[in-house]
């Protein structure tokens, strides 16, 4: 059986240890990064199954690493976590093609 892979990016540490442990303790096999530069390399060597991005990052952004999964990949899916959420960014998020907001 495979186990799916996913690339878990957001600037707090706390948080993506905490969600890497949870992800990781239900099976799946997780891949951090803790900015969106990192999160695109590791994109760009070894497509996940699944990205779960932080929208608000400095440098590159969520959206950033939403627009480059699918152009590597339509089928990879990608889920936008943000404490910051407003309807401008949920659009556009959605333009891009993000699987959940």
């Amino acid at each position: 059986m495979k186990r799916h892979r996913i690339l878990l990016v957001d600037d707090d540490l706390l948080i993506l240890k905490a969600i890497a442990l949870s992800l990781k303790n239900r099976g799946y096999e997780v891949i951090t990064a803790s900015n969106g530069k990192d999160a695109i390399d590791i994109l760009t060597e070894r497509p996940p199954d699944l990205v779960i991005t932080d929208l608000v990052m400095e440098g590159t952004g969520g959206i950033d690493v939403l627009k480059k999964a699918k152009e590597i990949d339509n089928e990879i899916m990608v889920i936008i976590l943000t404490g910051y959420g407003d309807l401008t960014s949920a659009i556009e998020a959605l333009r891009y093609k993000a699987d959940d907001y």
